[in-house]
């Protein structure tokens, strides 16, 4: 596994060295903003909360060529590589569409907006992709599958209701604006169900092909989970009146694109190691 690992590496580094630089330069930027320069006026914020979204594009743009290496459309992963790299794209979309509400066009975030269909979109593109890997994973019903499939749906059920409970403290339900409503819940429910077959298709690599899709998998878990806790927070901080363009949420949304493109390239490198497939 160490060869495989390093061997991966040492085909991308180029790769894996610039997403380190482009990580590196937005997460400075962010902290001169808010450590370094306590009297930044809002134009610096706003200005990094339109600009983060380049993450997301470099992971699409990493998705679809790992996609290639998986013959694209002709191969369940690398369909289900497409889907996720699509969900980026979307998810940059809703980011433009409120960086000109907010920078170009100086005014709140309507919620929802035009934006909400490229993060909806995202969430679906995320559920395609996940069920695609799934079934990449030969995943089969069996005894031993039910009790994974078990603890794959009861550890985001346990997340999901726990953050019903926290969200719903003290929530208005407005159904003068029912779309809103429908949305709040939405989210949580549509991610919970991406990480949920994820975590299937995680706990069935053990034993898929020497287990070398089980890092990738592993990987891409963790930034499906920061997306989660981005949405969550965005969805808590808006319904309080609290978000602000450019501060935690932003950073951490930025944070799940960076690992989501780690991702996406891992599952590219594992390629060059599972030539029969």
């Amino acid at each position: 596994m160490k060869e495989q690992a390093a061997s991966i590496l040492q085909k991308d580094k180029w790769i894996y060295a610039t997403a380190g630089i482009l990580f590196l330069a937005i997460t400075v930027w962010f902290i001169y903003i808010h450590a370094f320069n306590q009297s930044v006026n809002e134009g610096l914020r706003q200005a990094w909360g339109s600009a983060y979204q380049v993450m997301a594009l470099f992971g699409c743009i990493i998705g679809f060529m790992a996609s290639r290496k998986w013959d694209g459309y002709k191969s369940l992963i690398g369909k289900a590589i497409l889907f996720f790299s699509i969900g980026l794209l979307l998810q940059s979309f809703g980011q433009s569409v409120d960086s000109y509400y907010n920078y170009f066009n100086n005014t709140t975030i309507p919620y929802p907006s035009l934006g909400d269909v490229g993060f909806m979109g995202s969430v679906l593109s995320y559920i395609g992709g996940a069920w695609l890997l799934l079934k990449a994973t030969g995943f089969q019903v069996s005894t031993r599958s039910l009790k994974k499939r078990l603890i794959a749906i009861i550890i985001p059920l346990i997340i999901l209701i726990t953050s019903y409970l926290f969200f719903i403290h003290g929530y208005v339900f407005n159904w003068s604006n029912p779309m809103k409503v429908i949305l709040d819940f939405a989210y949580p429910l549509g991610q919970a169900t991406y990480i949920s077959i994820v975590l299937i298709a995680y706990l069935s690599s053990i034993n898929y092909n020497l287990g070398a899709m089980k890092w990738p998998l592993f990987f891409l878990l963790i930034a499906l989970a920061f997306q989660y806790l981005s949405d969550f927070m965005f969805l808590y901080q808006a319904n309080a009146g609290t978000w602000i363009v450019g501060g935690a949420n932003d950073y951490l949304y930025f944070m799940s694109y960076f690992l989501m493109a780690l991702a996406l390239l891992v599952m590219g490198g594992v390629r060059r190691i599972l030539p029969e497939l």
